[in-house]
Order: C-alpha cells, then sequence, then structure tokens
C-alpha cells in the first residue's frame, strides 16, 4: 500500500504551512457551494501582489498572477521560492503575503 508523503515530515518547518492550508480547506469545504464557487482560492492585497510579481521577476522568476489567486499549492511554492532568493525585500514582501494567508486561513479579517 503506497502513501502519499507528509510534506511537513521531510521539512519540519513546513508543518504550520501545512496546518493551515489543511483547516483553511476544511473551512472552505464547509461553506455553502454558491459561495464557494463564487470565491477565488486566494485573495492577495493587490498592490502586495503586483510587487511581488515584479520583484520576482527581476530574479528572472515569472509568477502566474492567476495561479496565484486560484491556485493553493503553486502560491505558497512561489512564497517558498522568495524566501531562498538572496533579496531581503522580496522575502519581506513573500512574508507579508504569507502573514495576509495565515489570516485568511484562520478567518481573520483583514483590516482596512
Amino acid at each position: 500500500m503506497e502513501t502519499t508523503p507528509n510534506p511537513s515530515s521531510a521539512m519540519p518547518g513546513l508543518a504550520p504551512v501545512v496546518t493551515a492550508v489543511q483547516q483553511g480547506d476544511r473551512r472552505w469545504a464547509q461553506q455553502p457551494p454558491v459561495w464557494r464557487e463564487r470565491e477565488l482560492s486566494l485573495h492577495w492585497p493587490l498592490e502586495l501582489l503586483e510587487a511581488f510579481s515584479l520583484r520576482m521577476a527581476s530574479h528572472g522568476m515569472s509568477i502566474s498572477r492567476a495561479l496565484m489567486l486560484s491556485d493553493k499549492r503553486y502560491a505558497l511554492k512561489q512564497l517558498v521560492h522568495a524566501q531562498t532568493l538572496c533579496d531581503e525585500t522580496l522575502r519581506l514582501i513573500s512574508m507579508q503575503l504569507f502573514r495576509h494567508f495565515e489570516a485568511r486561513q484562520a478567518g481573520i479579517s483583514p483590516l482596512h
């Protein structure tokens, strides 16, 4: 019997990320289907997403904004990848995006 590898066991630092995604997915699945269909998977502050995209492009990395908005795994992979580049500003932007992601997964409404 083949089991699916657990990313948090391979990289202990990912455990909070995996947990946040799983909890957010469960909450999303409990919403009425009408609301789920109309809601994007992720909602990033547009200015921050734009800055992230441009900064990643300056390192030769093309980011799909459509996937950043609709695919949690893709988005988190890009945020993790940004942390590995030698760019402190990019690291700060990716951390801000991740904090926004965590807050949304926890059900905390954004302050405006």
